[in-house]
């Protein structure tokens, strides 16, 4: 364990001081700031405009992290042959698998928790009530994003940087779809759609299920017991999927 929570100390380290994150975080603020200017536009909708063009602002731009910054995490080790002197020290594969997304974990919960409190400023200047669900709402991009940070290091353990950060943002699209899929071939009679779509929305997490954002908005209410159902849904996903990828990537040779 202490030799997990090196790896994941470094990798924080080294991912916190990465200038492209330091890129997207201003980009990310400046997208929530311009949430005031659509707000000033719109008519009697200004907390709503800010909170819903937020919390897009922030899913965006954790996504890009998530999927670019994790597909680089083990391959650059390998490709820079610095895997060979960590591997020269009592650390095995699945320590450093471990250790490297915990740090980025780390590192994803550090910029989402700035830019939601950020957006929560914001929203409270405007409307001059709090807004707990905002909070909850952006512990839950943190959720989404940690599958897909767990499936882009699963992908970069067999194939390239770029495909497996192409593959993170798809596995993060289709998981934002579905359910909707799902709900469509049950309107139609073909059982192969169903049993296709079926075998989609098992195989691909459902990410939908812990979006907060209609909640947020006053659009629906989510209930507590589903949603901690769906929670405890999604960090299985990202256990197995790490694993797999502590499997794949233990029997590399390098």
């Amino acid at each position: 364990m202490k030799r997990v929570a090196a790896v994941a100390l470094n990798t924080f380290r080294e991912t916190i001081r990465d200038r492209i994150l330091g890129v997207i975080i201003l980009f990310a603020l400046a997208m929530i700031v311009a949430s005031l200017w659509l707000a000033s536009i719109s008519l009697g909708q200004q907390d709503r405009m800010i909170k819903d063009f937020g919390l897009v602002a922030i899913s965006v731009f954790g996504l890009i992290v998530a999927a670019f910054v994790a597909a680089s995490l083990v391959r650059k080790e390998v490709e820079k042959r610095t895997v060979f002197i960590i591997f020269s020290k009592p650390v095995s594969r699945s320590e450093f698998i471990w250790g490297k997304f915990l740090g980025l974990a780390a590192t994803m919960f550090t910029v989402l928790a700035g830019m939601t409190v950020f957006l929560f400023v914001l929203a409270w200047m405007v409307s001059h009530s709090a807004s707990g669900s905002l909070l909850l709402a952006g512990l839950c991009v943190f959720l989404q994003l940690l599958v897909v940070m767990a499936m882009t290091m699963l992908f970069s353990t067999m194939t390239s940087a770029i495909l497996a950060s192409v593959w993170g943002i798809c596995v993060y699209a289709a998981g934002q779809l579905s359910h909707n899929v799902l709900s469509l071939s049950r309107v139609g009679h073909s059982a192969v759609a169903h049993a296709l779509s079926t075998v989609v929305f098992y195989l691909v997490p459902n990410l939908s299920a812990v979006d907060l954002r209609a909640s947020v908005l006053g659009e629906g209410n989510h209930g507590v017991a589903g949603l901690l159902a769906w929670s405890a849904y999604l960090v299985a996903y990202l256990v197995i999927a790490l694993f797999a990828a502590t499997w794949i990537f233990g029997r590399k040779e390098f």
